[in-house]
C-alpha cells in the first residue's frame, strides 16, 4: 500500500466525525521512522552474527602452540643441522687456543688454529678424513705459529675416551699428573726420545666424563712433518695453561 492510499484511508476513517486534532502525515512519519528503525535494528544484528563467526573460525585457520597461543608468538627454532653447529665450536675452540698462545708467548708471529671434527691430518688443506671411524677422534687439529726459528704447529686432539696416565707417561723422562680446582686432571709429559733435549712436550687433560682433550709440542712441524728443529718451540707449562683456560668450552 502506498502512501497516498494510506492517507486517504485515514481521511476516509474521519470524514464524518467531529472535527479532532489528528495529523494524518504525523503518523505516516511515526510509520515510516519505526519501519527504519527495524531495518537498522536487523543490519546491525547481521553484521554482529559475521564478526562472530569470522572470530570463531579464524583461530581454527592459524597453527596453535601447546599452549594454545598463536603460532606467531612461538619461539622459531633453528634448522641448522647439529653437526654443522660442533664444527663451528670445534673451530671457535680453536681460534680462541690462538688467541692465548699469543698472549702468553710474545714472540710468537702468524698464530693460528684449524680444529674441525674427526681426524684431521697434516698437508693443505688440513681438512678432517671423509669417512669417520670409531678409533678417530671427537675433534682434532692445529695451531699454526712462527717463532725465530720458522713456522710450526702444536697437535691438538680430543677424544671421547681418553687413555690413562700410564700409556701418556711411557717413555718420557718427566710425567706428572696435576689435579685442577675444578675436579679434573692434567698429565704433564715430557720425551727425550734418544736425544738431550726435549723432542715432545705433551699435556693431557681428563674430563669426570672420560673425555681428554690432548696438546702436543714437537721438534718438527706436525702439520707438514717437515721443519726439524733442536727442541720444542711450546714447553709444556703453557701447553697445560691453554687447556685450563677458563673461556674455552672443551666439552
Amino acid at each position: 500500500m502506498s502512501e497516498q492510499e494510506i492517507r486517504e484511508g485515514m481521511l476516509l476513517a474521519v470524514w464524518d466525525e467531529p472535527p479532532l486534532d489528528f495529523d494524518p502525515d504525523k503518523l505516516i512519519r511515526r510509520v515510516e521512522q519505526k519501519k527504519s528503525r527495524r531495518r537498522a535494528l536487523v543490519a546491525v544484528g547481521v553484521a554482529t552474527a559475521m564478526i562472530a563467526v569470522v572470530s570463531l573460525s579464524l583461530p581454527g585457520l592459524l597453527p596453535r602452540g601447546d599452549d594454545s597461543q598463536l603460532a606467531a608468538d612461538q619461539p622459531v627454532v633453528s634448522s641448522a643441522p647439529v653437526n654443522e653447529l660442533t664444527r663451528k665450536k670445534a673451530q671457535r675452540i680453536g681460534d680462541r687456543l690462538a688467541e692465548q698462545l699469543s698472549a702468553r708467548m710474545t714472540n710468537l708471529k702468524d698464530v693460528s688454529a684449524t680444529l674441525d671434527l674427526g681426524a684431521v691430518y697434516g698437508y693443505p688443506p688440513y681438512a678432517p678424513t671423509t669417512t669417520r671411524k670409531s678409533s678417530d677422534p671427537k675433534m682434532s687439529g692445529y695451531v699454526f705459529l712462527t717463532d725465530q726459528i720458522g713456522p710450526t704447529a702444536l697437535r691438538v686432539e680430543a677424544v671421547e675416551n681418553g687413555s690413562p696416565t700410564r700409556s701418556t707417561c711411557g717413555g718420557a723422562i718427566m710425567c706428572r699428573d696435576v689435579k685442577q680446582a675444578d675436579g679434573s686432571l692434567v698429565t704433564e709429559a715430557e720425551f727425550a726420545e734418544g736425544g738431550p733435549d726435549i723432542s715432545r712436550a705433551e699435556a693431557v687433560r681428563r674430563f669426570g666424563n672420560g673425555y681428554a682433550v690432548t696438546i702436543s709440542s714437537h721438534n718438527y712441524n706436525p702439520a707438514s712433518g717437515s721443519g726439524l728443529r733442536q727442541t720444542v718451540p711450546v714447553r709444556v707449562e703453557v701447553l697445560t695453561a691453554l687447556l685450563m683456560d677458563e673461556s674455552i668450552d672443551w666439552e
